[in-house]
């Protein structure tokens, strides 16, 4: 039966089956410097092919590393553009209510690639929407090509991000007139010869070399069939309202490189999945609640819908699981992993050092609080170090609409003359020191309620931003309300974090105990000045949670008191630990070890009560709250 296919190393013909099968081989033996790539790059109205439509489309035709040929066009989508996509573009309404419609444009594109492998910067972002352009004339269009992304992780392994930028940057190629269709091509194209021209210095000469190098299949299994079918289904229309469309093929999806028979043994338990590659390197770590749905979802995820995915799931040659007792225990040893095996698709976990800390010189007479990357030994307090630079941000932006502390950095006297101060004194947000009238010691008091807010030490804090909040909710000065009501949140989630990582406070050090994954068993974990000391799986019996608790009681006693500094190395560990009990404080899992530490009848006292709360609610486990007095803890017990 005869059908017509278009593929990125066919031509547009109609053929049979085994015809294309061998004209696509025929195309892979080509040398590289023979085969016609054309590098293209599309502006969309959005993110969505079908209710989004191409604006401008551009391709340039390279052959033996020259450009012979190039096309460039705007496109009339016959609708509104969003204000967003004209700031990021450039392209205006005017400009494309007086281009071309996409019945004009896209058959002289189609002829202009015919023939050429595809190239492109997220190559499956720009085929989507022109296959369903192509879907609207009734025409096809390829459905792979090379991406310049992938190509980069492969060749440029010292690069740790991927945008377009980032890779001109590193090759040291100009970028000019960004994020539109023909300076994209072109910035793209100049970082494709280049690669291309690092594989053949390793030995790659011919296209089926190249796509194998790349874990791309050397000939595409699917096919684009005649537009003529007959089944219908709903589709935009060019004039934007929803019309009749022709069936069109299955996007490309993690289930043609991983392979079905791996689905059989993934468990339906709690761990962390290493992804391998062809050479047994680990590319990338994730953990799951449940390995199975998790590994599972994969096969259905469609190919190039996210940057982040771009190139993983061809790279993926085996996947090791590894079943572990919780979801808390999977966090941690997926970040552990992360930091040991730097796999080049994680990037969330990896940069550590990078953690920014909030800096209070306090021997300064009018400390200021900001950020900073490096601690050094300057008399200066170190808050952190945190996850990201968004919440030193707020949490500094909270220090300064909650404390009257100075925020200029300009000389105060008696060093410099007296300034006229900002609008910060009016606000009552600052003493005013740039006057040369502060009171150092009153300013000091400030400072030390600052740092014991940063300590985690100020639940006052909360209680007085929400009568503000409810004040300001009276007044129907519901704006004000609603800020108070997000700092209250970020005060939360600084308060709670802080707790752990700054160290000092004896509450913070407390038994986690859950249910394990391993049946009839308990995970029972010691946290010691925010940190995870040990954690063991302990069969659900009585004497044998005991002896495990008053083990680790003693592992407990001898760390002494915290350490002063907070390495950057174990600020993952804390922060997921903290934020894992936040979002399960109601769980009531949690049990404070501090009366326990020095005292064996304390000991014995809280492994009997331990073992009580978690087998009376054996599916509901117990909380002890963090912050509760340890007398009030004792005589609860008792």
């Amino acid at each position: 039966m005869l059908r017509q296919t278009l593929n990125s190393s066919t031509l547009f013909e109609q053929t049979t089956e085994h015809e294309w099968s061998l004209s696509a081989w025929r195309s892979t033996q080509l040398l590289l410097n023979d085969v016609d790539f054309v590098v293209l790059d599309t502006e969309t109205t959005g993110l969505r092919p079908g209710p989004d439509r191409v604006i401008e489309v551009a391709g340039i035709r390279l052959r033996g590393g020259e450009v012979i040929d190039s096309f460039q066009s705007l496109v009339n989508p016959g609708r509104r553009l969003p204000s967003f996509i004209v700031k990021f573009t450039g392209i205006t309404q005017e400009m494309v209510s007086s281009a071309p419609s996409a019945a004009q444009v896209f058959p002289d594109f189609f002829n202009f690639v015919e023939g050429a492998t595809l190239v492109g910067h997220n190559v499956g972002f720009d085929i989507g929407f022109l296959s369903n352009e192509a879907h609207l004339l009734g025409q096809a269009f390829p459905i792979d090509g090379i991406d310049t992304i992938l190509f980069a992780r492969r060749y440029l392994p010292a690069l740790r991000r991927f945008k377009l930028d980032f890779v001109a940057e590193h090759l040291k190629i100009p970028a000019s007139n960004r994020h539109r269709a023909m300076g994209d091509a072109k910035v793209t194209a100049a970082v494709f010869l280049k690669l291309l021209a690092l594989a053949q210095q390793q030995g790659i000469q011919t296209l089926g070399n190249l796509r194998r190098r790349l874990q791309l299949p050397v000939t595409w299994s699917g096919d684009i069939t005649d537009a003529s079918i007959s089944k219908q289904l709903d589709q935009w229309r060019v004039d934007g309202k929803l019309a009749k469309k022709m069936a069109s093929p299955p996007r490309p999806n993690g289930g043609l490189f991983l392979n079905p028979a791996w689905k059989r043994d993934f468990p339906g338990k709690p761990g962390v999945y290493l992804m391998k590659d062809e050479h047994g390197q680990v590319i990338y770590v994730g953990k799951a609640k449940c390995l199975k749905d998790r590994l599972a979802s994969y096969y259905s995820h469609p190919l190039g819908y996210t940057r982040k995915m771009d190139g993983l799931l061809q790279n993926v040659r085996e996947i090791e699981t590894r079943v572990l007792g919780s979801e808390l225990e999977a966090l941690l040893v997926e970040s552990q992993l992360i930091k040991q095996l730097q796999p080049p698709y994680n990037v969330q976990l990896r940069n550590y050092e990078l953690y920014p800390f909030i800096k209070i010189d306090v021997q300064h007479p009018f400390a200021r609080v900001y950020s900073t990357k490096e601690v050094a030994a300057d008399g200066a307090r170190y808050f952190g170090p945190f996850r990201s630079r968004r919440i030193v941000d707020v949490t500094i932006e909270l220090i300064q609409k909650v404390f009257p502390v100075r925020t200029c950095i300009r000389s105060l006297p008696p060093q410099s003359k007296p300034s006229d101060p900002c609008l910060r004194l009016h606000l009552d947000r600052c003493s005013g020191p740039c006057r040369g009238n502060g009171d150092p010691i009153a300013y000091a008091k400030v400072i030390e309620q600052v740092c014991a807010f940063l300590g985690g030490e100020r639940e006052d804090l909360l209680d007085r931003l929400r009568r503000q909040m409810l004040e300001a909710s009276q007044q129907m000065n519901y704006e004000r309300a609603a800020w108070l009501r997000d700092t209250i949140r970020s005060a939360d989630e600084v308060l709670i974090g802080q707790r752990l990582i700054t160290g000092a406070v004896e509450a913070n050090n407390l038994f986690i105990v859950y249910p394990s994954a391993h049946q009839e068993h308990n995970e029972l974990f010691l946290v010691r000045h925010g940190r995870l000391v040990q954690q063991k799986c302990i069969p659900h019996e009585l004497q044998a949670m005991k002896e495990a608790i008053l083990e680790l009681l003693d592992v407990a006693e001898t760390l002494g008191d915290p350490p002063s500094i907070v390495g950057k190395a174990e600020v993952d560990q804390i922060n997921i630990i903290s934020r894992w009990i936040h979002r399960h404080s109601d769980d009531r899992a949690f049990f404070p070890l501090q009366p326990a530490l020095t005292n064996a009848d304390e000991q014995s006292l809280l492994a009997q009560h331990i073992w009580a709360e978690v087998d009376a609610v054996r599916t509901q486990p117990l909380m002890i709250a963090p912050d509760e007095e340890e007398g009030d803890f004792i005589k609860r017990c008792q």
